[in-house]
């Protein structure tokens, strides 16, 4: 699954369609606010940071140290291009050796991982944060084991768990959780989740 979505964003143009014009929404910068007011430092990791925009830029504008990781490497590239102050490493979620982050974001990647593997990367996550460190992401919004199709001129997959599966297993895995928000729209149904080290 990691080998047909890396290779699949690096065939399509993510950037030219999905990122090219797009900005951060008002239901987005509303969370980041919410985690920017509850992060103890500047240090944040981003979990399939693609081309750095909107996400990376807003939050380096806003005094944060960014560090990102991607599966592809155009997007690195990318990121690099759009958000020089930030530090940006090609690999997969896992790959990322540093501790220490004051918050970890995923946005609209963790659902390229076999569900299979999200307790463990939200575990892998907990480990990344600081003591008193915050974590938004957004996963799938539906029971997905996995689902195969066309995006952005190339095929991807996708997999997921349903809201309430998520919840729980970010708790397991030592989170509270302080906010959630569902992202429903007629193409994509996202699953927002604020949360902080139990």
């Amino acid at each position: 699954m990691k080998e047909k979505v890396r290779s699949g964003y690096e065939a399509g143009d993510y950037e030219g369609e999905k990122r090219s014009t797009r900005e951060v929404r008002e239901h987005e910068k509303e969370l980041l606010e919410k985690m920017e007011s509850m992060a103890q430092g500047e240090k944040v990791l981003d979990l399939g940071c693609g081309t750095g925009e909107p996400f990376d830029r807003y939050l380096v504008d806003r005094g944060f140290d960014i560090t990102g990781v991607d599966l592809v490497s155009k997007h690195i590239s990318s990121a690099r291009e759009n958000v020089p102050e930030g530090d940006f490493q090609q690999g997969d979620f896992f790959s990322v050796q540093e501790n220490g982050f004051d918050a970890v974001v995923s946005f609209y990647a963790i659902f390229h991982l076999e569900r299979e593997k999200h307790s463990d990367l939200f575990e892998f996550i907990y480990e990344k944060l600081s003591e008193d460190g915050v974590m938004l992401v957004t996963v799938g919004g539906g029971d997905m084991e996995k689902h195969e199709s066309e995006f952005a001129g190339s095929e991807l997959v996708w997999s997921s768990y349903s809201p309430e599966k998520n919840k729980e297993i970010i708790t397991n895995a030592g989170f509270r959780i302080v906010e959630t928000y569902e992202e429903k729209n007629e193409e994509e149904h996202h699953y927002w989740v604020l949360a902080e080290k139990a």
